[in-house]
């Protein structure tokens, strides 16, 4: 059994080294482009919540710092949408 939940582990060390054209993760000349969008998401919304040296709309009125949950939920859903595009495609 083992793993998190009761699932095995499927952690395959040399497939991730595997920088090969064939490899499952090679993507696009070894750039995974759906993350690029996921990264610029991820960054404009927690400019928009980010109450540090600068003060985002969204944390100017709300008066609350949610720059990290925002980004991250902002950024993972993206990146979530868009890798389902690419997995389509493949």
């Amino acid at each position: 059994m083992g793993g998190l939940h009761g699932c095995a582990n499927r952690y395959d060390g040399l497939v991730l080294a595997d920088d090969t054209p064939g490899s499952p993760f090679w993507y696009t000349g070894r750039v995974n482009w759906a993350g690029a969008p996921a990264l610029a998401a991820g960054v404009a919304s927690s400019a928009a919540c980010v109450d540090t040296v600068h003060t985002g709309p969204v944390a100017a009125a709300l008066g609350i710092d949610l720059a990290l949950p925002v980004g991250l939920l902002a950024a993972s859903g993206v990146y979530a949408v868009a890798m389902r595009a690419v997995r389509r495609q493949g």
